[in-house]
């Protein structure tokens, strides 16, 4: 069987890349290899199913699935962390998130059901699915690879001028090519998912803690997190009814829980998180995994030879903030330049190598949020900084670039890259100062108070800015990295233990109540 390009891996990564290199051009020839079976159940057994807005904006964007996100999955109401334990008032939990949100919307996916959807749309548009086949040989050529998969009794052999690993953690090109890179992270993962709907609000009656957000009873819908020393837990909604929840955890957290078992996890929840432990109750176990060491680097992630990973089949770095989409749609984004690129005849050696720079230069600052800082994450005051200052890099570069389609422009990348080395410094000092914070293991006593950060004027700014359609991205960019600059010596002063600055009226544009709500 001959193909254009071979997409080994029918999960959202790799159908995901068929749609989008189907939109801009129909007469690709693409055949996908999946090992499982079409349809998959609605309420799959995959991790990944937050968005945040570089992945939101793909899938309803780039790839055209705005109106099936708006009636198939939730919005989600924002990232919500909360700080306590073991506490029955869940109003005397500390709240970091906003009260309102600020534009762009991202969604909750049910993985199921979006990828059942994309293989119904992907058939329709002559795509070749070879699903329920395992992948074996794999032969690597100069535009000209081979696949030979098991489907049954038989076994079928592609050949194609693109072959993309979009196979997940069966890391079939990374380990065939010995690929692989340590990250240093340590990263630890429980998973899970229940047949029921918890809804966060029911945790507390309280009415002023209802009113706190300008629509009550809207809280389910966040990405809700349970934070405390070394460890965080992800309570996640459904559109099927089912919930999420995973328990993600540093070494030194995860060796101190005793977790390895459901069991383990139930009996853990009850003594940290009552509430969470109780709202568990009764429901069916859909799903439980445990993984240990999740994070892993990627020497190439493309190659001029025409071959390329996409997805968790190249690199990953953690789950804390949702990236996995984010990641997806980068990936996908540089190999259908790549492949555009080759079938119109250009040398594409230098793109190859250049936008495996950017990728890693985007992986290696993302994965600096996460790294050496979860021993600070039950630290409100440091939590209270760290995503605000988190959100700033992330809307005003990562996504600015992607929202602009410039990390395909390369003429504009070089233009603007004294300018991304110059936030790319920025982060590293604030993620540095985290580090530091994050060394003492700080948890400060809940006091039941709510961090608004709708109330930062600069976040409101930069989420305002990636909804023009018509962005100038380096008179943007300049006006983000001034921002920056700052915000810096502010973050620097509240994560010390006797603050100094006053606030300023300049300081009070930046942010403003906050800077107060975080130090009182």
């Amino acid at each position: 069987m001959n193909t254009d390009i071979i997409i080994v891996g029918g999960g959202l990564a790799g159908m995901s890349l068929a749609l989008q290199l189907l939109n801009r051009d129909a007469s690709y020839a693409i055949t996908i290899i999946e090992k499982n079976t079409f349809p998959v159940p609605d309420t799959t057994a995959k991790v990944g199913e937050s968005t945040v807005e570089i992945g939101a904006h793909y899938f309803s964007h780039v790839l055209g699935l705005q109106s099936h996100f708006e009636e198939k999955h939730l919005r989600k109401y924002g990232l919500r962390l909360f700080f306590g334990k073991g506490q029955d008032d869940f109003s005397g939990y500390d709240e970091l998130g906003v009260s309102e949100l600020f534009g762009i919307p991202a969604y909750q996916i049910e993985r199921g059901t979006l990828e059942n959807h994309l293989y119904t749309l992907l058939k329709d548009r002559g795509v070749v699915f070879l699903d329920a086949a395992v992948p074996g040989n794999i032969s690597l050529g100069d535009k000209h690879h081979r696949v030979t998969c098991q489907r049954g009794d038989e076994e079928i052999t592609i050949t194609g001028r693109w072959l993309v690993d979009a196979a997940g953690r069966q890391a079939l090109l990374r380990n065939k090519l010995d690929l692989q890179t340590e990250t240093g992270h340590q990263g630890n993962a429980v998973f899970f998912r229940i047949n029921k709907r918890v809804i966060i609000d029911e945790w507390c009656d309280n009415e002023q803690w209802q009113n706190r957000v300008c629509e009550p009873g809207k809280r389910w819908l966040s990405t809700n997190h349970l934070m405390g020393p070394g460890y965080w837990v992800w309570v996640i909604p459904l559109a099927s009814g089912a919930t999420s929840f995973g328990i993600v955890m540093d070494d030194k957290a995860l060796a101190d829980s005793g977790i390895t078992t459901f069991e383990d996890t139930v009996s853990w929840l009850s003594k940290e998180h009552p509430l969470c432990a109780a709202a568990i109750e009764g429901a069916d176990l859909l799903d439980f995994k445990v993984m240990k060491g999740y994070s892993y680097g990627c020497k190439k992630m493309f190659c001029d030879s025409g071959w390329a990973m996409t997805g968790e089949a190249g690199a990953f770095s953690d789950p804390f903030y949702s990236p996995g989409s984010d990641f997806i749609a980068l990936n996908n984004t540089f190999v259908t330049h790549l492949i555009e690129r080759d079938r119109k005849g250009q040398d594409i050696r230098f793109e190859a190598a250049l936008f495996h720079k950017f990728y890693d230069s985007f992986f290696e600052n993302t994965l600096s949020i996460y790294k050496d800082q979860y021993g600070g994450f039950g630290d409100r005051k440091m939590m209270s900084v760290k995503l605000v200052w988190d959100y700033t890099y992330y809307w005003g570069v990562f996504a600015l670039l992607f929202f602009t389609d410039t990390i395909g422009d390369l003429d504009t990348m070089r233009k603007i890259t004294p300018n991304l080395l110059k936030t790319q410094k920025l982060n590293k000092k604030m993620q540095t100062m985290l580090r530091q914070r994050a060394e003492r293991r700080l948890v400060l006593p809940a006091k039941g108070s709510f961090m608004d950060q709708f109330l930062v004027p600069c976040l409101s700014e930069l989420n305002d800015v990636l909804k023009n359609p018509d962005i100038d991205v380096e008179q943007a960019l300049e006006k983000n990295i001034t921002i920056m600059q700052k915000i810096v010596p502010y973050f620097e002063d509240m994560l010390s233990d006797e603050p100094v600055n006053q606030i300023d009226e300049e300081e009070q544009a930046i942010l403003g109540a906050y800077r107060l709500k975080v130090l009182a």
